[in-house]
């Protein structure tokens, strides 16, 4: 009998370990996944700006309060997938597009939920030319930021680029991803 609890306590704490480790694995997961979302959107915002790169600067966010994400944008702009649209219409659309994608829009449960975006998602777009002689050439910095689920150092250190409205190094459970590029406009090169 002794043999027998003895047993059953092995099995309890080997239990409990399995256990541990999947929701130690499933949390990695999430982590993986919200950081991979994030990558591609920064990445998916930079390619929309080399689609149109004669409007680079009027993508231009700033950081800070201006930061996309929370349904910022409340007019819905000109469906460029449906219609003709101008290099500006263009930028409204693209900007409106993915806000509506950070803030996971596209993927919704039966409620209406948003389930695709990150938690709490900002998104920041700065653009800075390369010189007045070329104002839609030069650095792109796409900023993308989420509330993580556990909390560890802040994201964003004292003098870094902060996209949103908390102040840097007051949210332990923020994560930041920072895409940087240089887009050219071939068209300010045309005499």
């Amino acid at each position: 009998m002794l043999e027998v609890m003895v047993t059953l306590l092995i099995i309890s704490f080997c239990l409990i370990a399995v256990v541990g480790m999947q929701l130690s694995a499933k949390r990695a997961g999430h982590l993986t996944r919200q950081r991979s979302l994030a990558m591609n959107l920064a990445q998916e915002m930079v390619e929309r700006i080399r689609i149109n790169p004669g409007q680079a600067a009027a993508y231009h966010t700033g950081i800070g309060a201006s930061a996309l994400g929370g349904a910022t944008i409340s007019t819905t702009p000109v469906n460029c997938a449906d219609n003709a649209c101008t290099p500006a219409q263009l930028v409204s659309w693209d900007r409106w597009q993915w806000e509506r994608r950070l803030d996971g829009v596209t993927v919704t449960n039966a409620q209406g939920t948003s389930l695709g975006g990150l938690i709490e998602p900002k998104g920041c777009i700065v653009f800075t030319a390369t010189d007045a002689a070329l104002p839609n050439s030069g650095q792109v910095r796409v900023i993308v930021n989420w509330r993580g689920l556990n909390a560890s150092t802040d994201a964003v250190q004292s003098g870094e680029a902060l996209c949103g409205s908390i102040s840097a190094g007051q949210d332990a459970t923020r994560r930041q991803v920072v895409l940087n590029t240089y887009v050219f406009d071939p068209g300010e090169l045309d005499p």
